[in-house]
């Protein structure tokens, strides 16, 4: 595989881990990358694609779960080797409420479309309001986040590419908002960034 193609997937691997994931790190005892999503929603996205990515990018293949009881898929990684080179990269051990795209991506136009797409496919929500006629038409593409930093990075890059957004704070300064509505946000997200 070439190095190109390879980085383009880590980059998309970063922004699912930017959306699902979390590292767990407690030194010389457990070094963990664990993806989450919703079971019933997600099941064939993780067994069949994710899983793919990252036997591809890190040479491992993930142990997968399937827990019934709380309607999660979840990919694990136990690997020292893997926890430090995502921490190099730029990922962070604990919350997210600070997560930001690392600097590495954000440098470079398709990195950051292929690490966005990875954020589409885990956070973002499509849904689709009624127009006039009570038909589900109008298309809205959004993100909610904890992270102010995210938000903001994502909002540059979009400006960049000419979406129009709204970006929102909640009430309690705790979550963060980046909306787009209309078909030709659609389009121009389907045309630039993809699912």
């Amino acid at each position: 595989m070439s190095g190109v193609k390879t980085e383009v997937l880590l980059a998309y691997e970063t922004g699912v881990h930017i959306g699902d994931g979390n590292l767990y790190l407690k030194k010389d005892r457990m070094y963990r990358v664990t993806y989450s999503g919703n079971l019933r929603n997600e099941k064939e996205y993780y067994r069949n694609v994710l899983r793919k990515i990252l036997y591809t990018v890190y040479g491992v293949e993930p142990c997968y779960y399937e827990r019934k009881h709380d309607n999660t898929v979840l990919l694990i990684l136990n690997s020292k080797e893997i926890v430090k080179m995502k921490i190099k990269l730029g990922i962070r051990p604990g919350n997210k409420n600070e997560i930001a795209i690392p600097a590495w991506i954000k440098k470079n136009t398709e990195l950051s479309k292929a690490c966005i797409r990875g954020i589409g496919d885990t956070d973002f929500s499509l849904s689709f309001k009624k127009d006039r006629k009570g038909l589900y038409k109008e298309p809205r593409i959004e993100l909610y986040s904890r992270s102010k930093a995210l938000i903001d990075d994502i909002a540059d890059f979009l400006s960049k590419l000419e979406f129009t957004f709204s970006v929102e704070e909640g009430r309690d300064k705790k979550e963060f908002r980046l909306r787009m509505y209309g078909k030709r946000n659609l389009f121009r997200w389907v045309r630039e960034i993809g699912f």
